[in-house]
Formats: structure tokens, C-alpha cells, sequence
């Protein structure tokens, strides 16, 4: 029988249960069904709806109704799969940020990883990459993963072009580099996922099926990519190149987003998996001919990106900050050796930035001055002559996109800052987790600032921290060289003071078992202005 019975014909004339925009900020509309035997006035009570229509919410405003509702039951659900990835600290900011990934996460699989489980409920290759390592941190992706890399080889196109989404939806064609191929980061996503479902699983067969279609892929970039990044306004020496050109970049970062560099670096991490993937298989010619190839494309970055003389690893014209220049470069190990340590230096000279967003710029213009002055005192404000602004702060926040997140994480905690990563992660107001907390939010943002509108509050795109916390600040990971979780990496990066944080702990599961760590700060002294002896 029906699932839902709607009230009869008329009841919701002139009913305020939409906003006007309800059809142009990409809502999924329900479809009912009903008899068309007769025009009876009760006909639209035995309307019927699809009982695989699903919705995510928070609240339920169930309008339109002479009497309060009963009977109304909200189910959560997702795909069934095992959850073995925790986290714990002595730090609330940390566990909330923790958290609101997590529950993005679980109400984001279900059959796909969508964006947001409310609107879209699409496939993003970019959201894929940026926060799958945290999903395969937290659940057994094994299954869920398989069927998504055999998503999109079912959606390759004849030329070898990968798609934005798993299945073609004619979404920002235009910022890949033409003939049906997806942005480059977003279509990278299949073979990015194949090795990262390796090192995780080990799944050799799943090696077997996929390597025609990612060689392929591999195959479109060699053929297509230069002669389309010239038709997309790229000049080879990028002489003209001014930042955010044709291409998602590092999605709703707050700098300029330096597109032509993420372009060309997930080309370049297409040939590092065909390497990878040839290695484990055991064709050697082939991952020769790849190791070659991605190291060419390397040189290039490098060449370019250096050629400035500034050692700020920013594209040759560049005049105010890119990302992810540095954070990528050091992570992904484009930087030469020598360089390295120059451009970490000069990304520490990096600041924050102004924000002047309308929801903001709305909250300030009703702001009294002496809670206003709270604000200030409290580092959530900056006060500029006689204005009251929100700034990101760069080191005591997030201004980062999608995939710089983790790179500047991971890069921090690895090359010796894990202080200055902890600073990030654990900072207040605006560009952080303590920012969407205080506005009640039990699930990630898509963006750093508010949104009423255009962008979702249940959004894993973000997500990265969480992969970071649990490998980082508790220090257990998933070896980055090993095959199917048989090893793991004990590595905490303790903090320089107890008064950032007094202790960790996480659990990484793994086919072959789960695997805990936990450390603590004992013995401190009662007087906490002396943790940092």
C-alpha cells in the first residue's frame, strides 16, 4: 500500500511549506503518483510515492495539517558496512571536528559517496580524493569502493576520458580539458581510489580488472592534455596565467585557487598509480614507461613553478597566495630536495585573510559594539579603525580547500610543526570546526563560512582532519607502503606542551585485525600555567 498519504486536493493552496527558490538551489523533488482512473476530490489522498525516495535533515517542519502529526518516524541508514575507525582526545575542539566528519560520512553512503545526502546526492571525484582516506580510516570501504571504481570504468567514455561524477550527469564538463573528460582532479578519482584500496585491502584482482581502463585514461591525458590546457587558456609558460583559470582547483578554498597546478599535478598522480598499479602486477615496461612520465611532469611543475626565483612555489606571475601551492608541492614531493626547506619557510610567511561573505557581513550589521568588543578580545574578531571583520586566520585556522587540508596537515605533522597543525585544527572562529560548533552544527559544512542558501551543512568534502587525527595526533595509520592493512604505522607526533593536549587515542581496523594506540601526558604538575615545562 502507499507510504505516504498526502491531505486532499486544495489543502496546501496558499501554504508557506517551500521557499521561493525551492526549484533553482538544486532540490530533489519528491514525485507522486495517484490514480487516474477518476477526478475525485479524495484522489490526491491515495497518491503514492517511491519507497526508495530518501532525505537527510536535521529538523522536519511537517506544515500544512489541521491537527499536530502522529505516527512520524525519521529512520537513519546507510550502506551496510563495518565501522572500525575512533578517535578520542583531551581536546573537545578536536573530537567535536571529529565528529561532525563522522556523521557526514554516515549519512553520505548509501550505495554511492554522495556530496550531501539532502540535495545532490551525487558522486564528486574530488570530494572522493580529499576524504576517502578518512572514510577507509572509519568504515571497511572494501566492497563500497570496488563498486564505486567499477562506476565509473562502466561510465568511461570510448576515447578513455574519465568522468566529474561515477555516473556521467553533464556537471562542469566544461572544466575539464574537453572531449567528455571531467576536471582532471574529479576524473583522477578511479585509479586514485585503486591504490588506495590496495594499500587498504588488498584486493589483486581488482588490479586485474581495472588497468585497461585507468591505462586508458592515462592514454586520453598523453593524447589530449596539453593541446586542451592551451584550448582552456593555459599558455605553456604560463606567462598570462593570473590564478582560479578554467577548472574546480582546490574547491572553496578562501585564496585564489591555482588550477593550472592541480590540473597538472593529478596528471602527474595518474602515472604515479599506472606505476604503482604495473609494479604490483608485474609488468615492468609499463611502469617504467610511467615512473618516466610522472617524473617529466614533475620537472615541469618544478621548472615552472620555480622559475620565479621567489621559492614561494607559486605559478611565475603569481602576486597574493595560491592554493595548494606549497602545501601540495611538499606533500606530493614536487619541491626538489634542495628547494625544500625554502618554500616551507616562505609558506610560513603566509597570513590570513579578510572574509566579507553576506552572512557575515548580516551577523555584523546587528552586532552591538560591546559584544562586538567580546569578539575581538576573544581572537573571533578583528577590528579595523572602526569596523568589526571576520578573518581566517592561516595558522590558527582553515582557509584551505578540499584537498589542502591535508596536505598542509600532514606536511606540518611530518616535516616537525605538529604544533603549528595542532594550532590549526584546534583554532576558534572563523575557518574552523569551533566556528560551525558554535552555530549548532552536528555535521561537516561544505564551506568554511555560513551558507543559508547555495551550499550544504552536511558536506564530508572537508573531511580530511579526520584521517589526520587519528594518524597524526594518535599516531596509528595504515603503512603507507604496505598491501591489504598487514602493516601499520605507529607514529604520535607529541605536542611541544600538555596545554594543547593531554592525551590521544584512536583504533585503525584493518582486514587482518584492528589496530590501538593511546599516550598520555602523566605526572603534570596541579598548576597548569607550568605544563609547558
Amino acid at each position: 500500500g502507499p507510504r505516504h498519504n498526502s491531505e486532499p486536493e486544495g489543502a496546501q493552496d496558499n501554504a508557506f511549506c517551500f521557499p521561493d527558490d525551492h526549484d533553482g538551489i538544486l532540490t530533489q523533488k519528491d514525485v507522486y503518483v495517484y490514480p487516474s482512473e477518476s477526478i475525485t476530490n479524495d484522489m490526491f489522498s491515495r497518491a503514492r510515492q517511491s519507497h526508495f525516495t530518501t532525505h537527510a535533515f536535521r529538523f522536519a517542519e511537517i506544515c500544512c495539517t489541521s491537527e499536530p502529526p502522529t505516527n512520524v518516524h525519521a529512520l537513519m541508514y546507510r550502506t551496510a558496512m563495518q565501522e572500525w575507525g575512533t578517535f578520542d582526545s583531551s581536546s573537545v575542539l578536536l573530537n567535536g571536528g571529529y565528529e561532525l566528519v563522522k556523521n557526514s560520512m554516515r549519512s553520505n553512503l548509501l550505495s554511492v559517496q554522495s556530496d550531501c545526502p539532502h540535495r545532490e546526492k551525487l558522486p564528486y571525484g574530488g570530494d572522493l580524493i580529499a576524504n576517502s582516506p578518512s572514510a577507509m580510516h572509519m568504515f571497511d570501504m572494501s566492497a563500497f569502493y570496488k563498486k564505486t571504481i567499477r562506476d565509473w570504468m562502466d561510465a568511461q567514455w570510448d576515447n578513455g576520458a574519465y568522468t566529474e561524477t561515477s555516473v556521467w550527469q553533464d556537471l562542469n564538463d566544461y572544466a575539464g580539458i574537453g572531449k567528455g573528460a571531467g576536471e582532471t582532479v574529479w576524473a583522477t578519482a578511479p585509479p586514485v581510489l585503486t591504490v588506495r584500496h590496495m594499500q587498504h585491502y588488498g584486493d589483486l584482482d581488482l588490479l586485474k580488472e581495472s588497468i585497461g581502463s585507468h591505462t586508458r585514461w592515462l592514454e586520453f591525458l598523453n593524447k589530449e592534455f596539453d593541446s586542451g590546457m592551451i584550448k582552456k587558456g593555459y599558455d605553456k609558460k604560463l606567462k598570462t596565467y593570473r590564478g582560479d583559470g578554467s577548472g574546480l582547483g582546490d574547491w572553496l578554498a578562501l585564496p585564489v585557487k591555482d588550477t593550472y597546478l592541480t590540473h597538472s599535478g593529478f596528471y602527474m598522480a595518474s602515472s604515479r598509480c599506472i606505476a604503482y598499479i604495473s609494479n604490483k602486477l608485474g609488468n615492468a615496461k609499463m611502469r617504467k614507461k610511467s615512473v618516466l612520465l610522472a617524473e617529466l611532469i614533475r620537472n615541469r611543475i618544478s621548472s615552472l613553478y620555480l622559475w620565479n626565483g621567489r621559492d614561494t612555489f607559486t605559478y611565475p606571475m603569481a602576486r597574493y597566495p595560491s592554493t595548494p601551492g606549497p602545501e601540495m608541492s611538499l606533500f606530493a614531493r614536487i619541491v626538489p630536495g634542495e628547494k625544500r626547506c625554502a618554500v616551507l619557510k616562505n609558506w610560513f610567511r603566509r597570513k590570513g585573510e579578510i572574509w566579507d561573505g553576506d552572512e557575515e557581513t548580516l551577523f555584523l550589521n546587528e552586532l552591538d559594539s560591546s559584544y562586538a568588543e567580546q569578539l575581538v578580545n576573544a581572537g573571533v574578531l578583528i577590528k579595523d579603525d572602526e569596523d568589526y571583520l571576520f578573518s581566517n586566520s592561516q595558522w590558527q585556522g582553515f582557509g584551505e580547500g578540499i584537498f589542502s587540508i591535508r596536505y598542509a596537515l600532514k606536511t606540518l605533522s611530518d616535516m616537525g610543526f605538529h604544533h603549528i597543525a595542532l594550532r590549526k585544527a584546534s583554532g576558534i572562529g572563523f575557518g574552523t570546526t569551533e566556528y560551525m560548533l558554535t552555530h549548532n552544527a552536528t555535521t561537516m559544512w561544505e564551506t568554511w563560512w555560513r551558507s543559508e542558501d547555495v551550499y550544504s551543512r552536511n558536506h564530508p568534502m572537508l573531511g580530511a582532519i579526520a584521517e589526520w587525527m587519528s594518524s597524526s595526533v594518535a599516531g596509528v595509520s595504515v603503512h603507507p607502503t604496505t598491501v591489504g592493512g598487514r602493516q601499520v604505522l605507529f607514529w604520535p607526533r607529541f605536542p611541544k606542551s600538555a596545554t594543547m593536549l593531554k592525551f590521544a587515542s584512536s583504533i585503525q581496523g584493518t582486514p587482518v585485525g584492528d589496530f590501538a594506540i593511546a599516550w598520555r601526558f602523566e605526572n603534570l604538575p596541579e598548576d597548569k600555567s607550568k605544563y609547558d615545562s
